[in-house]
């Protein structure tokens, strides 16, 4: 099963891909800035996480 917090971070570096970062903290700054708010939707929609073959 995939994680919901590997969801979010799967999703929180791809819309991070597209940016430049002076440094590797404002960089990491900002992932955990799209983290967060990432995780809490996913965790709404996924309590129990998100399994990769439902059934098993």
């Amino acid at each position: 099963m995939i994680s919901n917090e590997q969801r979010a971070h799967d999703i929180a570096i791809a819309l991070l891909s597209k940016k430049n970062f002076n440094s590797p903290v404002d960089a990491y700054h900002e992932y955990i800035n799209v983290l967060l708010p990432v995780l809490k939707e996913i965790d709404k929609d996924f309590p129990d996480g998100i399994a990769e073959h439902p059934g098993k």
